[in-house]
């Protein structure tokens, strides 16, 4: 009986041989890793409109809440863009707009162009209802720079030339522009992150420590030298030596952290942001959180923060490119490192600084950046889960014109200086 063969118990079975192992259970399929960056993203915009209008109190909702309403369609357009534009484009035309980002600071300081508020000048009001500040945006240009300046000088980043002093003078010019305005977080924010995605990409950590040890007298200068950050660092050390003058913005920003408790006050019901806590709705809008949320709260806005950054590490692991691979770190150390301070401000961890929260701080140009910089993320996170929809072409061949033109004539010009000394140098020797 070779098809058949009786069982034990006297019935016909085939015989198919011993019994394999039960076939696996079909795995859920999970979402991709763009579509849950996308969610985070999504979240924390919601959660800034909520809170956002809740920060300006009773008397100013309706009007604040139509404000954030507009920014946040702006910039969900931004984040589209970001996601749907193919991120070698960034690249192609990286040299464009980190000049435009140079102009725009230097637009800041021109009268009657930057508007003067509390003493800076870091706006731009082209006569809507929001100004535009160009620092946000220079931030985001520089670390589309840096990454392509990584890309394509990859063989010589280990050199003093190629990968520390040209691209350091860049970061410099940037942020000392970004000091002038004057604003020392964001300048000493920008240089961390440009500086950090040098160092991966093999800038030699000797150079760096140097230039730091150089750079020290001129720090401790544009600290000690100024007086406004000095009494910063001294409110910071001791804020109860002056409740009432430096120390009282940190004083506050701690009464409503500390009265939320575990589960807050409600949502809509803190008491600080009604007068007692300058920039509840901006520089100090954590604080609102842990006030009217509470530890839970507060506890929920870190989590979803470190999803973020977890999840944009990973498409910086995942990136197809070593421009994607610097664009996607610089971007994701941008948007955490930028939290992580503002969190550690309100809290006391470290000296006042003006830096507003991603994606939820009422800034109408920093949740335009926050946002088209996460849809950026996005666009290289779905390049890798969809390699064929995006063509991969070498920096090489993706030099505009523009810019091929500009090399030339800045390489004439710089022969014809070079001859024109070497003349001079020759008849002044000749005359001799």
């Amino acid at each position: 009986m070779s098809d058949a063969a009786l069982t034990d118990d006297g019935l016909l079975g085939t015989d198919a041989g011993p019994a394999g192992p039960p076939p696996a259970a079909t795995a859920e399929p999970s979402w991709p890793l763009s579509v849950k960056l996308t969610v985070v993203v999504a979240a924390l915009t919601c959660i800034g409109l909520v809170m956002v209008a809740s920060a300006a109190g009773s008397s100013d909702v309706a009007a604040a809440t139509a404000k954030r309403l507009i920014l946040t369609t702006l910039a969900v357009g931004a984040f589209v863009v970001g996601a749907n534009v193919p991120y070698s484009w960034w690249r192609r035309h990286n040299l464009a707009w980190l000049a435009l980002a140079v102009v725009g600071l230097l637009a800041v300081l021109i009268p009657h162009v930057g508007a003067q508020i509390n003493g800076a000048r870091r706006w731009i009001n082209p006569g809507l209802p929001v100004g535009l500040q160009p620092s946000e945006f220079a931030k985001l240009a520089l670390c589309i720079w840096v990454a392509a300046y990584c890309e394509r000088n990859a063989t010589r980043m280990r050199s003093a030339v190629h990968g520390f002093l040209i691209p350091l003078g860049v970061v410099g010019v940037v942020c000392l522009l970004i000091l002038a305005e004057p604003d020392f977080g964001t300048a000493a924010l920008t240089g961390a992150v440009g500086l950090a995605v040098l160092l991966v990409f093999g800038t030699r950590m000797l150079y760096v420590g140097l230039a730091g040890m150089a750079c020290l007298p001129a720090l401790q200068k544009l600290i000690i030298g100024v007086p406004y950050r000095l009494q910063r660092v001294l409110a910071f050390i001791h804020p109860w030596r002056d409740p009432q003058g430096t120390g009282y913005q940190l004083i506050q920003s701690k009464i409503a952290i500390g009265s939320g408790g575990a589960l807050g006050r409600g949502l809509g019901a803190g008491v600080q942001k009604a007068g007692f806590l300058p920039g509840a709705d901006n520089d100090f809008i954590f604080s609102v959180i842990g006030e009217e949320l509470g530890l839970l709260g507060a506890l929920a806005i870190i989590i979803l923060f470190v999803a973020l950054v977890w999840m944009a590490l990973k498409v910086v692991t995942r990136a197809r490119d070593a421009f994607g691979f610097g664009l996607a770190l610089g971007l994701s150390w941008l948007l955490g490192m930028q939290a992580a301070a503002h969190m550690a401000v309100v809290t006391g961890s470290i000296p006042t600084k003006g830096l507003s929260l991603p994606f939820i701080s009422a800034g109408g140009s920093s949740l335009l950046a926050s946002m088209f910089a996460a849809g950026v993320l996005v666009n290289i996170a779905r390049a890798e889960e969809s390699p064929g929809r995006v063509r991969q072409v070498p920096w090489e061949q993706d030099v505009p014109a523009y810019e091929r033109a500009a090399r030339w004539i800045a390489l004439n010009l710089g022969l014809a200086g070079i001859a024109l000394a070497g003349s001079l140098f020759r008849r002044k020797g000749s005359r001799k």
